[in-house]
């Protein structure tokens, strides 16, 4: 990892470690202090112009008049409107707000703005609520422009997804706050020929998506992407999503995912399907996948039916599974699974978790010799000593690492010290601890989104509800206590 990403890698990691400190007491306090008024709720559901800004014209209007290659400072109002692009322009909106909600606070508009020209760049917005289609995005580029760039804006709350850049060329989506879509954060669907090709998502925070509930296995989750040439994702944090963090599927091709900090989404953090070419390296993936616990699938990084992904220096741990290489009969999706290298990554996992695992469920090309799939020098570390239940797999399990040797499945792989496993761990940025899965500790942020959705007052009511709930559960436990065969009704003497 280079010296400025691992800078932002420990300044993510000292972010997420203060959000998650103290588990459901730090939620419980800041939900009492929401309810008393302590926490700020976010600009904007409550902002207004400031007192010195000209919010009588219509941003559209501005737009419009605008010369074709100018830069437009957009003054510091709330606009509702859908606005479109259509030439050359660098429009900061430093302070301004999209909202796609009508007078009575319903959701009325499915876009916020639509990029329709090339060399448009986007800065500073903040856009909320927009009552679009699943697939689609709120702020959207339409089919065949380039060299778009959406910078620094903060993204949250439509129906569908917050954002989509897919059939654009040579587009970049940078520094973003990408949160509490109801399907997805980021759409990057090309149309797996003429669009799609260079485009990059880097240094992006993606995050509480999937709010609908829509089913991960279909599309939902951080970001999902199709048809992309040459695409890169780098430098993101991605978390909390209900579904997948980093999916790429159908026809990716020569794809880069690195630098990424990836966690407690509930499917794969990182899952690439039925695609040719990757490089994924470098990223750090926790706490992943226990929504799809079944064997190798709820994995780290999840290759899937697709072939020359080279998955090297990750640091993968506590997911419930480590890497996975996986080959099916996809009739839909002809891919040849070749040409696949796992090498030189940190795998930790539970005791009854894979580590790596090479696997197909049909007599299909993942362990022929000519098919080039190998792995080499990784470093394991689990919790019990060998034999135990598999945790390798290479046309079989295997509950050893010297059998998993004899395959082309590792070579030159070892087991880590838990003091070497702790100071990997630390050094990529994960936070200290295997917390127990099953049922997530709520952070300070997630209370914080609820309280921009809901409203305090609807927060404060389930407050109350469970501080009621706890008093009534001890008041039962002790009148039990009390009436048991030989309790004494009275203190005694």
């Amino acid at each position: 990892m280079t010296t400025s990403s691992a800078r932002r890698a420990e300044a993510r990691s000292r972010r997420w470690r203060a959000d998650r400190a103290g588990g459901a007491a730090a939620a419980a306090v800041a939900l009492l202090a929401a309810c008393l008024g302590w926490v700020p709720v976010a600009a904007a559901t409550s902002a207004s112009p400031t007192a010195t800004a000209d919010c009588t014209r219509s941003l559209q209007s501005l737009i419009d008049a605008a010369p074709a290659g100018s830069t437009l400072r957009v003054p510091p109002c709330v606009y509702r409107e859908s606005v479109t692009v259509d030439k050359p322009l660098t429009i900061d909106g430093t302070g301004a707000i999209i909202d796609g909600r009508d007078g009575a606070g319903a959701a009325a508009r499915d876009t916020w703005l639509e990029i329709a020209a090339s060399n448009v760049t986007i800065s500073g917005f903040t856009m909320r609520y927009a009552d679009n289609k699943p697939q689609s995005g709120a702020l959207r580029v339409v089919p065949g422009v380039s060299k778009v760039v959406i910078r620094d804006c903060d993204l949250g709350f439509a129906a569908g997804a917050n954002v989509a850049i897919g059939t654009a060329d040579d587009a970049t989506l940078e520094g973003c706050a990408i949160h509490d879509a109801g399907q997805l954060g980021v759409t990057v669907g090309g149309d797996g020929g003429d669009h799609g090709h260079g485009n990059r998502v880097i240094g992006n925070r993606i995050y509480g998506n999937n709010t609908a509930g829509f089913d991960p296995e279909w599309e939902a989750g951080g970001l999902k992407a199709t048809g992309q040439q040459g695409l890169v994702i780098r430098d993101n944090e991605v978390y909390d999503n209900a579904g997948p963090g980093l999916w790429c599927d159908i026809y990716c091709r020569d794809i880069v995912v690195d630098h990424n900090l990836i966690h407690d989404n509930t499917y794969a953090g990182i899952h690439f399907e039925v695609s040719t070419g990757a490089d994924i390296s470098a990223n750090t993936i926790w706490h992943n996948g226990w929504g799809k616990t079944q064997a190798w699938w709820g994995a780290g990084i999840l290759i899937s039916s697709s072939g020359r992904a080279d998955v090297h220096d990750n640091v993968v741990a506590w997911n419930a599974a480590g890497i996975s290489v996986v080959s099916q009969d996809r009739q839909d999706w002809r891919h040849d699974a070749t040409g696949n290298v796992v090498h030189d990554n940190t795998i930790a996992g539970d005791a009854d978790r894979f580590l790596l695992a090479w696997v197909q469920d049909w007599d299909g090309e993942l362990f022929l010799p000519a098919s080039d799939n190998r792995g080499q020098g990784d470093r394991y570390w689990a919790p019990t000593a060998e034999p135990a239940q598999p945790r390798f797999a290479w046309d079989g399990p295997k509950t050893t690492l010297a059998d998993f040797e004899q395959t082309p499945g590792e070579a030159g792989g070892r087991y880590l010290s838990t003091a070497e496993m702790e100071a990997a761990l630390a050094a990529a940025g994960v936070p200290p601890g295997h917390e127990p899965q099953g049922s997530p500790v709520v952070s300070p942020d997630q209370v914080q989104r609820l309280i921009a959705r809901y409203g305090l007052l609807a927060v404060g009511a389930g407050l109350v509800a469970l501080l009621f709930l706890i008093a009534a559960i001890a008041l039962w436990r002790r009148r039990g206590r009390s009436t048991r065969p030989g309790a004494s009704a009275s203190p005694p003497s």
